[in-house]
């Protein structure tokens, strides 16, 4: 349409004047290229949030002259002989190199692609503004069709050009990324790489290497039963779920399994909020089975830690409740298990309850259960079993007649726990 206005605009003004013209343009707008640049800057604070984030001064001293340098390179295009302009001209010629480069640097700024765009857009209304204004298009209605028609076409081209470049520059990027990636998880995980290939692979993802860590182990509770995009889902769901604010994380699948590496505080309450977060993650994640290691000081013990999460999944019994399984949880089942007082546990302390739930219809077992699962605490129980406070009290009574242990005392409760593990 544009092209058809300026042949139109063509046959009313000669070649001669047309070309007079247009330098007559480009001169006017060559002596306010630093004006405009200004003005396209500001425009770019005021509407991109992505720009105002940067850093201060950079608008001026990087996004302003690559404005201006962008307007230079439209004035030249002005000249440009339609016919002899190639349709092959994607915006890889050496004129549009250094808004190429800008775009790179924009990706690395952390700019989205989207953002990027938009600003060039920005930039082609701003400047077909100014355009307007110039006294040989005011003067020259028919000259402005004529010039709209290249400017649009450098637009396109620009954009094409900072739109590929920013993709290629991504693609790159987290392709070299996702190797390091990989090749850094399974160095941990088989305790083979040297200390110095460990430090030089973390320091790409914020990996302290004498930070604590502990290691989530996701599995399919049925093997290959889920397909490659089954677990990357799986993947992403574990790394929005766990992803720390403060230090580096890593993620990866592995075989069949998602395996992630968690940095810890030394601070208490990450501790107690540990259990509390994989329970939730199970949660997510109904049809697969959560392994949680203990906390290891170093990269170098993460090999350790994954097969403590491999052993909570493999020792402990895994059912269709959806709670994480813990390498602690694991270790006191070997114990009940090897231990020769494990049947002795069983006839004492759960035969009786198992008999009295079955002769009254009652459910201490369940309760004993929802107590110890809450940490000993009264009300977490009583909500976990939709009861008051007060059934749950006079419930743990009646299992301290019915086996001798009391659950408000230490050691009675210890052997009530394990009891609770002792069970077929």
């Amino acid at each position: 349409m544009a092209e058809q206005s300026g042949d139109n605009a063509r046959s009313e003004l000669d070649e001669t004047a047309l070309r007079q013209l247009i330098v007559e343009l480009i001169e006017h707008l060559h002596r306010r290229a630093y004006e405009i640049g200004e003005l396209i800057a500001q425009r770019y604070r005021e509407n991109i949030v992505e720009y105002r984030s940067l850093p201060d001064g950079f608008i001026e001293q990087d996004v302003a002259p690559t404005a201006r340098a962008n307007l230079e390179a439209m004035l030249a295009s002005l000249t440009d002989d339609d016919s002899a302009v190639s349709e092959r001209d994607d915006g890889n010629t050496a004129r549009y190199s250094p808004f190429r480069d800008s775009a790179v640097r924009r990706f690395h700024q952390g700019v989205p692609v989207q953002a990027l765009l938009h600003a060039y857009r920005l930039w082609g209304h701003t400047v077909w503004e100014q355009v307007r204004q110039a006294p040989q298009i005011r003067n020259n209605p028919e000259l402005g069709l004529v010039v709209a028609g290249k400017i649009m076409r450098h637009v396109d081209l620009v954009s094409t050009a900072v739109a590929q470049a920013y993709l290629e520059e991504a693609s790159g990027v987290m392709r070299d990324r996702e190797v390091v990636r990989r090749d850094l998880l399974e160095a941990l995980i088989s305790g083979n790489a040297s200390p110095e290939r460990i430090d030089r692979l973390s320091q790409y993802f914020g990996l302290p290497t004498t930070a604590r860590y502990t290691v989530f182990l996701v599995r399919s509770r049925k093997l290959s039963r889920f397909s490659p995009e089954s677990l990357r889902k799986t993947l992403e769901t574990v790394r929005h779920h766990l992803h720390p604010t403060e230090t580096g994380f890593l993620t990866g699948v592995r075989d069949e399994e998602v395996v992630a590496i968690y940095p810890l505080h030394r601070a208490a309450s990450q501790q107690e909020m540990l259990r509390e977060q994989a329970d939730a993650l199970a949660a997510m994640l109904p049809r697969f089975v959560v392994g949680v290691s203990r906390a290891h000081t170093g990269l170098g013990t993460v090999s350790s830690a994954y097969r403590e999460a491999q052993d909570a999944i493999a020792s402990t019994q895994v059912t269709d409740e959806t709670r994480a399984q813990f390498y602690a949880d694991a270790m006191l089942d070997h114990i009940v298990a090897s231990s020769p007082f494990k049947s002795v546990l069983y006839e004492e302390v759960i035969e009786p309850l198992e008999q009295y739930d079955r002769d009254h219809r009652a459910e201490l077992v369940a309760t004993l259960r929802a107590y110890c699962a809450s940490g000993f605490n009264l009300a977490g129980t009583a909500k976990s079993l939709i009861v008051q406070p007060n059934t749950v009290r006079y419930r743990l009574k009646r299992i301290h007649e019915l086996t001798g242990q009391d659950p408000f005392v230490s050691n009675n409760l210890i052997l009530l726990a394990l009891a609770l593990r002792a069970a077929p």
